[in-house]
């Protein structure tokens, strides 16, 4: 059985790039309470790098939670809210690499 999914591989890379940029936005507040903390950054790399067409799916699948994970690790809550969207890019891709 194929996928319920109706979005080519090509949109798939479009609706993540977009993701990204609009999480993008919202990081700055994420690093203003957690400078050190890179996990949301690299999600977000691994975001735009899946949309050029660079990822290995599988290990990316293995690190999916990485960059939301920072948001049980900050107390402000503009900080939570800005890694939790920073890590809400990164699946809209991965729900599709899993369906292959």
């Amino acid at each position: 059985m194929g996928s319920p999914q109706t979005l080519t591989l090509a949109e798939r890379r479009l609706l993540a790039a977009w993701a990204a940029d609009c999480a993008q936005r919202v990081l700055v507040v994420f690093e203003a309470a957690a400078p050190d903390d890179e996990r949301p950054r690299e999600s977000l790399a691994r975001t735009r790098a899946f949309a050029r067409g660079e990822l290995d799916v599988a290990g990316e699948i293995r690190r999916r939670f990485r960059g939301a994970d920072a948001a049980r690790e900050v107390k402000a809550p503009a900080a939570v809210a800005a890694a939790r969207a920073v890590g809400q890019a990164e699946p809209v891709w991965l729900t599709w690499a899993r369906t292959r």
